[in-house]
């Protein structure tokens, strides 16, 4: 097993700095090999005792084996980049264990910035607020689509805000106090957002934000934000750790009562076999 893939093998046990290191020593191995330690932590904005402590991690003797091991890897024809081009029967499992890992690691680290408080706080307000308002447009409307079923699916009173819409104020007629609007906002923020976001905290709603960016305008409205971290600003890479988030915002919210929101699902279950039957039963008779 040559050095990225040890590396790659190990990456879920490193702690966050380590990890930034790790992705940065397989997709640069050439910058590692040849240059200093302290260098290589200003590239990557860690310390020099960080990528040290990444080498122990590795189980090599220091800084100095991990640039001898890439460089017989180099030597080799061995990279990242090449492993897909040496075995070719392996390219696509190759390819699967890459996005499957940096999913992983995008979740893993999304972790790390959720603040507890604040998580207990959103799944309060999506368990006591009698509406939910799931606004996301654009590249966001996915995860609010993802958000609004499955929030539909265990309680009353969800609504998707539609951007289409022309009137999107009359969509927030009856937002109020005992309402909380859940804003996915992880591209650029359009300013029909904001204004929604003003409009929610007028009315004196709640407001829960998922971002990709601490420094997002939208922390001005929220009473709890959650950033969405990535390795590379591209939205299709924030799908995964954005779903696996929302989908701990709700289980957060079930834990409040679970007795109660599992009846309401076996429920709607029911509803919706009765309306197949009857549906089935409509198209025979045709």
């Amino acid at each position: 097993m040559n050095i990225i893939e040890t590396i790659k093998k190990r990456y879920i046990r490193l702690s966050r700095g380590q990890r930034k290191v790790a992705q940065f020593v397989v997709d640069n191995p050439n910058i590692v090999a040849t240059h200093i330690a302290s260098e290589v932590g200003q590239l990557i904005g860690v310390s020099e005792s960080t990528v040290i402590r990444f080498c122990y991690a590795m189980e090599l003797s220091g800084y100095h084996e991990l640039q001898e091991k890439l460089r017989n890897d180099l030597f080799n024809g061995i990279s990242s980049k090449g492993e897909q081009k040496v075995v070719v029967s392996k390219k696509q499992s190759n390819f699967i264990k890459e996005i499957m890992n940096e999913d992983v690691s995008n979740i893993l680290n999304t972790i790390e910035l959720i603040d507890p408080q604040q998580f207990e706080l959103a799944t309060q307000l999506l368990h006591e607020s009698q509406f939910v308002y799931v606004l996301g447009f654009r590249q966001s409307a996915p995860a609010a689509n993802f958000m609004t079923s499955t929030l539909k699916n265990l309680r009353k009173h969800v609504k998707q805000i539609q951007h289409e819409m022309e009137d999107i104020v009359q969509q927030l007629s009856n937002i109020d106090k005992d309402s909380v609007l859940v804003i996915v906002a992880v591209d650029h923020v359009l300013e029909d957002v904001l204004t929604i976001a003003n409009l929610a905290k007028n009315k004196k709603a709640k407001v829960i934000a998922l971002t990709n960016s601490t420094l997002s305008p939208i922390r001005d409205y929220a009473d709890a934000m959650f950033t969405i971290n990535m390795q590379k600003q591209i939205s299709i890479e924030t799908s995964t750790s954005l779903c696996s988030l929302i989908n701990a915002l709700i289980e957060g919210m079930i834990s409040n009562n679970r007795k109660q929101y599992m009846t309401f699902q076996k429920s709607n279950e029911q509803i919706e076999s009765s309306f197949s039957y009857i549906e089935s039963s409509i198209r025979s008779t045709c």
